[in-house]
């Protein structure tokens, strides 16, 4: 990571996984880190092990959300990495509910904090960074609407950032499209779901 010294970040999903590990780096290359989730225990356990950062738990879903967020801490960098475990399964094996948790999550957490970024909005030079999967560019039969909600963040961003042009806002949305990481809870969880062995290596081949 670059320099981060002065600089506020927030990190949404930031108490496991992928947003653990940026406020980890975040704090080492000297950013102020406001770590925001759903559940109290795991982020009160990391600013136990994470010095120096703030926490604030709440439903990254509720369209209130930023508000509260941006109150406590105006972020220079905003990181949106929250979701939800999706079931795996093949697709006549799902209810709409199982198919849906990931655009009832991880895309409802996007949208409020793309739109709010752009409504508020926040200050010129602000980065806003969605954290989507390499599953947006191929998906899986076992992936159920995790893939569909991954690619509409893709779009989400690139949609942003056109509005933020044209208004003149001066912000950069970006989206990253990280290939499976086994050894984070979502991809252990991804993992187990695969039963044939051989959709394993095609899993992880995708690329950002």
């Amino acid at each position: 990571m670059l320099p981060l010294t002065g600089k506020n970040m927030v990190v949404i999903g930031g108490s496991r996984g992928v947003g653990r590990r940026v406020v980890e780096a975040a704090v080492r290359d000297g950013a102020h880190v406001l770590a925001v989730a759903r559940q109290d225990a795991p982020l009160r356990q990391l600013a136990e092990e994470v010095s120096s950062i703030e926490i604030l738990p709440l439903d990254a879903t509720d369209e209130a959300a930023p508000s509260k967020v941006f109150g406590t801490l105006r972020p220079d960098i905003l990181v949106v990495c929250a979701g939800a475990f999706p079931p795996a399964a093949p697709l006549h094996e799902l209810s709409w509910q199982q198919f849906a948790v990931n655009w009832e999550t991880d895309v409802k957490v996007a949208f409020h904090f793309c739109k709010a970024a752009l409504s508020r909005p926040l200050p010129a030079g602000t980065s806003v960074i969605l954290i989507a999967s390499g599953a947006a560019f191929a998906g899986s039969p076992n992936s159920g609407g995790y893939a569909g909600a991954k690619r509409m963040q893709l779009f989400m961003a690139n949609y942003s950032q056109k509005e933020s042009d044209r208004l003149g806002l001066g912000l950069c949305f970006t989206a990253l499209a990280p290939r499976i990481m086994p050894d984070t809870e979502l991809g252990m969880h991804a993992v187990a779901g695969y039963p044939a062995i051989s959709e394993y290596p095609r899993l992880i081949s995708f690329k950002a």
